[in-house]
């Protein structure tokens, strides 16, 4: 039976729940490939408790926590309605494609809806044909605005 529901800062069980999924995802083949840096693993759950408008939520089952999702709330200027951005997903090797993000996403979006939100945005690697797979069976599709400027892209720049 897998469970979901919000982390709980306040929880010593979760804050090392958050840091060892986390590392865990920045390990694998569609993470970083390595570890996190100690600084990082040593004071993320701090840095994310200074930050109201991010979520961490859990799939657990039989006590183990097996999967976990980090949200932002964002901004639609468009909708001028708030957003969530679904921006780390990441499921234990031996759950995967047992519906477990599926889960994770409806709890997700119920909360999502429960609090105004107009859509729900996810970045996804162009490798990773799995999630995206799950993705579309959920109801996401690539970004666009309108049909003749195309599709998104997420791009990045450093700052350090």
């Amino acid at each position: 039976m897998i469970k979901v529901y919000q982390a709980d800062y306040q929880n010593a069980d979760h804050c090392l729940a958050i840091r060892e999924l986390l590392d865990l995802y920045a390990r694998d083949n569609m993470g970083q490939r390595k570890p996190l840096r100690r600084e990082v693993y040593e004071r993320l759950v701090e840095d994310l408790m200074r930050r109201p408008w991010i979520r961490v939520y859990f799939a657990e089952n039989k006590q183990e926590m097996i999967g976990i999702a980090v949200c932002m709330e964002g901004f639609s200027t468009f909708n001028s309605a708030p957003l969530a951005n679904i921006h780390d997903v990441y499921v234990k090797p031996g759950f995967r494609r047992q519906g477990v993000a599926h889960k994770l996403f409806a709890f997700i979006e119920r909360h999502a809806r429960e609090m105004g939100f107009c859509k729900l945005t996810l970045e996804v690697l162009e490798g990773n044909l799995p999630a995206q797979e799950t993705y579309r069976k959920m109801g996401f599709e690539p970004y666009t605005i309108n049909d003749s400027a195309g599709v998104a892209q997420f791009w990045q720049k450093y700052l350090t």
